[in-house]
């Protein structure tokens, strides 16, 4: 990467702390009332975004959305000659941000159960551009942990049990879908002695990665795709309540009217569908090289794909 993008890179992630910081108030509430100022408010700002010749792209610091973010900024660039800015956020602020307009895309909306509660309350004033590809989401262990003694959630009200890992779950950020089930995960099964520790993705693969170099028990929560699941040996424990849900599909979100304005750059991402068993081999080459490296060789590997995301063509 040269150093203009990085510098640029570096301020799009300051950009995303302040666009974080704005609107903290009103995430508390984004059905907030509307008055006829407000809605005229409203108005002007959405006519200010409108007139913007570049795409400003929501993303969370987890494996997937690194990577999927980034090969739709390189197709958006390249093939359109948009300017796309990638922004950093919190995921309910990303929700927010893009039925706001500061936003103009976010592309981890993980539908239909993990975030309900965010996509309820903007679901109208929002475009749905359909899932890109789908995953699911849980407690793990890995897989030395015998399945015998510890098969499903409902197992760790064994104090016994929760002992050998510590009477914890490793998480990972707060505002996150997949947190906020596990703290539901711990009302549902009563594991009253159970602590959910809330950091970020990075920290919750650290401490995995820690615990299977010492062959120590773990509970972490995670999802797929993601790179460790072709890295190490791991399962998900069952979830007989159903707490976490089935099958998800991620979707893209945009602005209203970017259909109006960017109408190649929607019509992209209407067909922009990744196999998860190849999104899963571009997570685990991101983890071995870079995700820049592994965004590059993904486009250079699948030229028919990427053809028929850009163009719509299908190879005959």
């Amino acid at each position: 990467m040269n150093e203009a993008k990085q510098w640029r890179r570096r301020a799009v992630m300051l950009t995303g702390l302040l666009l974080a910081g704005a609107s903290l108030a009103s995430i508390v509430s984004l059905s907030r009332s509307t008055t006829p100022t407000a809605a005229v408010g409203e108005s002007a700002e959405r006519t200010a975004v409108a007139q913007r010749d570049d795409l400003r792209l929501g993303w969370s610091p987890w494996a997937d959305a690194e990577v999927v973010s980034l090969m739709a900024e390189q197709l958006i660039e390249t093939h359109y000659g948009v300017p796309v800015e990638r922004v950093m956020a919190d995921i309910g602020i990303q929700y927010q941000s893009v039925a706001r307009g500061d936003l103009d895309l976010m592309l981890m909306a993980w539908l239909p159960g993990t975030h309900r509660d965010y996509w309820e309350r903007v679901r109208d004033q929002v475009l749905d551009l359909g899932p890109m590809y789908s995953g699911k989401l849980g407690w793990v262990v890995p897989d030395y942990v015998p399945a015998n003694e510890l098969n499903s959630i409902s197992d760790l009200r064994d104090p016994t049990l929760a002992k050998r890992f510590g009477n914890r779950v490793q998480g990972i950020d707060p505002g996150s879908g997949l947190n906020q089930a596990s703290e539901q995960a711990l009302k549902s099964y009563r594991l009253a002695d159970i602590e959910l520790i809330s950091a970020s993705s990075a920290a919750m693969t650290a401490v995995l990665a820690q615990a299977i170099r010492e062959q120590r028990w773990v509970v972490v929560t995670s999802w797929t795709p993601h790179w460790m699941f072709a890295r190490y040996q791991l399962r998900f424990l069952e979830d007989p309540q159903g707490v976490f849900g089935g099958t998800e599909r991620i979707h893209a979100v945009a602005r209203l009217g970017l259909d109006k304005q960017f109408p190649q750059v929607t019509d992209f991402l209407n067909r922009f569908h990744i196999p998860d068993q190849e999104l899963s081999a571009v997570l685990l080459n991101a983890q071995n090289t870079s995700a820049e490296e592994a965004v590059m060789n993904y486009i250079k590997l699948h030229p028919e794909r990427v053809r028929y995301w850009l163009s719509g063509e299908m190879t005959p």
